[in-house]
């Protein structure tokens, strides 16, 4: 475990405050691209896969590591990469067009504040994302876009012959790397949703699918009269003990591990999902959800973490992370706030509340029938 697991994100600004930045932002661009001809910002959203696979790659051979104790050229980074100097000159030229990383007037090249965000062992690092998105296994699945546009299937099983959590269970490499993006964006989320929901009117929370407890420690380090449950497989809870140890809660954690498909602990009054309905179609939605019904007495709460994305909305990351959940997981999308009503009326449970907290997750809180 690096340091920085057991580091608390420093506060984030309100949420209206982001969502105010991002409108400006997506103004900007569009009068940007208002000034232009459309084929300059057709062109760059035409080369996007380029990007992907540059970034990935340079998250991959940690370039933003390497710069970090000052600025070298592409022959120094080729050399301590392996790689050829000239395709690296040309590489880093093009993440330096895009924004990633900074050319200095002596041909050296820099961090900036883009590349500062792949650098290892920093809260909310984005390397493991890059790297994860930049994989061979998933631009192959995005090769097949048409194939999913037609049938509304998932890429990755149709190109792999598999779905992607068999795929990690046979290329354990990319798991870590999935796990470690996955880890790194709760680090970002969970002091949020530990401000932003009443755990004090809860006693004891079970984290299902909960990885190697960020998001619970978090809640249990701000709300000290709380105790949980991890629950995740058996291989993934074997790797709890130091993060949970690090920040001072092991002692109120009980550690438990199974599939959510079989069924959750018993004994808590409120149960965290955070990202992981947004995997699964609405058929296995339910059944994981009916799965922590059974878990739970009349009255106890169900809180779901994720993107509320309505049917209309064209702001954010929510769009795009649905296409994602689309291509790659198995009939996975996010979910509007009248789906996940649905889907907790389904499985035994009222919708109580939305929750917003500072990101830009919202956290839906469904009460037990």
């Amino acid at each position: 475990m690096s340091s920085s697991e057991a580091t608390r994100v420093p506060g984030l600004p309100p949420r209206f405050l982001v969502k105010i930045v991002l409108g400006f932002r997506r103004w900007l661009l569009a009068l940007a691209n208002a000034m232009v001809p459309p084929q300059l910002p057709l062109f760059e959203l035409a080369t996007g896969i380029g990007r992907t696979h540059m970034l990935g790659t340079a998250a991959r051979l940690k370039l933003a590591d390497l710069l970090a104790d000052g600025p070298l050229d592409a022959a120094q980074l080729a050399a301590r990469t392996s790689r050829d100097p000239d395709a690296m000159q040309r590489m880093m030229r093009a993440l330096v067009t895009v924004g990633v990383f900074a050319l200095r007037r002596d041909g050296r090249f820099a961090n900036n504040r883009l590349s500062n965000g792949l650098r290892s062992g920093r809260v909310g690092t984005f390397r493991d994302f890059a790297d994860y998105f930049g994989s061979a296994s998933n631009v192959n699945a995005w090769a097949d876009f048409d194939g999913t546009l037609q049938t509304g299937k998932n890429a990755f099983e149709r190109v792999h012959g598999m779905s992607v959590w068999d795929w990690f269970d046979r290329h354990p490499e990319e798991r870590s790397v999935f796990a470690a993006a996955m880890g790194s964006m709760t680090q970002l989320d969970a002091p949020g949703v530990a401000r932003a929901y009443p755990f004090r009117e809860v006693r004891r929370v079970c984290d299902v699918a909960g990885s190697r407890g960020a998001l619970l420690a978090e809640v249990l380090v701000q709300h000290r009269h709380l105790s949980g449950v991890l629950f995740d497989n058996a291989g993934v809870i074997a790797t709890a003990g130091p993060l949970l140890g690090a920040r001072g809660v092991a002692d109120r954690v009980e550690l438990s591990s199974g599939s959510f498909f079989d069924k959750v602990p018993e004994g808590c009054d409120a149960y965290l999902l955070k990202n992981i309905l947004h995997d699964w179609d609405d058929e296995r939605s339910v059944t994981i959800l009916q799965n922590c019904r059974r878990a739970m007495k009349p009255g106890h709460r169900l809180l779901i973490v994720e993107l509320v994305v309505e049917k209309q909305e064209t702001a954010g990351i929510g769009p795009l992370s649905d296409v994602q959940m689309m291509m790659v997981c198995n009939e996975g999308r996010e979910r509007s706030r009248a789906d996940f009503a649905r889907l907790l009326q389904l499985s035994g449970f009222q919708l109580s509340r939305v929750v917003p907290t500072p990101t830009l997750m919202s956290i839906v809180e469904g009460v037990a029938a």
